[in-house]
């Protein structure tokens, strides 16, 4: 039989099973929070990349009096772009924009934004 030392110390079953469970409606609540801010930062930072990419293309229509015929044309500007063409915040990539032809507009392939 085990015996109990006076000075012994230590956690009770009882109380690591309530910190576990503690820790499991933290996360439970945490978590969808999370998801939802940054689903939400994605949609904002495409909205962004639309914006500047839309205001280039207008730039380059008042500059050349005619629309241009890729997005590329414009987003490889590094003036405008330094750091390169925008990429799309769901995949990583700058072949996720396109150019609306008909609207002479950005849009992202990925998550259906335009502006």
């Amino acid at each position: 039989m085990l015996t109990i030392k006076k000075n012994q110390k230590g956690f009770t079953l009882v109380e690591v099973l309530l910190v576990v469970v503690i820790l499991g409606i933290l996360a439970a609540v945490a978590l969808p929070r999370f998801l939802t801010t940054r689903d939400e930062a994605q949609k904002r930072t495409c909205q962004s990349n639309l914006s500047a990419m839309n205001g280039a293309l207008e730039e380059y229509n008042f500059l050349n009096s005619d629309w241009p015929a890729t997005l590329s044309v414009v987003t490889s500007d590094t003036a405008r772009f330094p750091d390169g063409a925008p990429k799309c915040p769901k995949t990583g990539l700058t072949t996720s924009y396109s150019l609306d032809t008909t609207t002479h507009r950005a849009k992202c392939d990925q998550t259906g934004h335009s502006l």
